[in-house]
């Protein structure tokens, strides 16, 4: 799914940083804040007090209950943690100002290296030996060996290396790319164009590349996002799905569970999808129909999203039994399991430009 030699061209440190911050908010302010005064830097109670909330406090535990070890991803070594086991992770987590907080079993992570050596086959790429870990970090959890506090995605079932392969088929097929280009008070922000090729993906383009490629934009990314498609489609592969919308607005669909949210954004063209794959429009169709079984007093959030909707509604009832279901072929809906696991991690808007 990933090839060992797949190419990233086009990104600066600010542009990977961006795109990257959609996923891991916090990472741009780590970037941007001011080196640690030291390499082994330790905290206490009272300094986490006064610390704003971020990373992950970290516990290994022996089998009789001490604590061995104790640190913050972020902030280093915690010194003199009072800890009572796993049902007090939510508390020494806010104590300490972490994020999340995880308790690992002494040894647990020699056992979860044998098992991994044990499982992987020297054919597989990047995609499924994360998949098999992210399968031994479930088992590991499930036999009390792994705890951790919060736990937003728990019940999500992990996929097959196959039911991945299936379902980026269906996103994005062979000898095609996926663009993503978005903005941020009307400024190029971050973009990325994705090509798939011999069952792999090959490259990885920023937006240095993209936007050469385009040439001279207007400065209206509702008109532009055409030109950069078109771009990407004479220079790498013809374009199967791409995405254009400014950054605050995807930032807040990734962290939004409520159904119609995706469709409400598309019909009002916050978000604009070109081209529109099958796919895209029954999930779309989709979100919009559980919206309207939520509340049937007001459509989308009370606006008349009725009429831009409408043909899409009418496509969908036409191509449903044509196009598979990603959500069917994975066992969840991974739009909502990312929305669960964002939506606990407050995002830091940037100031708009001085005028």
């Amino acid at each position: 799914m990933i090839s060992p030699h797949l190419r990233f061209e086009g990104f600066d440190a600010r542009s990977w940083t961006n795109l990257l911050s959609l996923f891991a908010p916090g990472v741009r302010d780590r970037v941007e804040g001011d080196a640690a005064d030291t390499d082994v830097p330790e905290l206490d109670l009272r300094e986490a007090r006064s610390e704003v909330v971020e990373g992950t406090l970290i516990i290994v535990r022996a089998d009789d209950g001490r604590v061995l070890r104790a640190f913050h991803t972020t902030r280093g070594r915690v010194r003199d943690l009072a800890y009572d086991g796993p049902q007090d992770l939510e508390r020494v987590a806010r104590a300490y100002a972490a994020r999340r907080a995880v308790e690992l079993r002494e040894g647990v992570l020699d056992e979860l290296t044998e098992t991994l050596a044990q499982r992987l086959e020297r054919s597989d790429d990047y995609a499924t030996q994360t998949l098999v870990l992210a399968r031994i970090v479930r088992e590991l959890t499930n036999a009390g060996k792994i705890h951790a506090w919060p736990r937003p995605v728990e019940d999500v079932p992990i996929p097959t290396a196959g039911m991945v392969r299936r379902a980026l088929d269906i996103v994005l097929p062979d000898e095609h790319a996926l663009v993503v280009a978005l903005w941020e008070h009307g400024e190029p922000w971050t973009a990325v164009a994705l090509r798939r090729r011999d069952g792999v993906l090959d490259l990885a383009a920023g937006p240095d590349l993209l936007f050469r490629w385009a040439g001279p934009l207007g400065g209206d990314w509702r008109r532009d996002h055409r030109v950069l498609a078109d771009a990407v489609a004479r220079s790498v592969a013809p374009v199967h799905l791409g995405i254009f919308a400014e950054a605050s607005q995807v930032r807040a669909l990734l962290r939004d569970p409520d159904p119609g949210a995706w469709a409400r954004a598309v019909a009002v063209r916050d978000i604009i999808v070109h081209p529109t794959p099958p796919y895209v429009a029954v999930a779309l169709g989709a979100d919009a129909a559980r919206a309207v079984a939520r509340t049937t007093s007001r459509w989308l959030g009370g606006f008349d999203a009725l009429k831009p909707l409408a043909p899409l509604a009418s496509y969908v009832r036409g191509r449903v039994g044509e196009v598979g279901s990603i959500t069917a072929l994975l066992g969840f809906d991974p739009l909502r399991a990312l929305a669960r696991s964002l939506a606990e991690r407050p995002v830091r808007e940037p100031a708009a430009p001085p005028k």
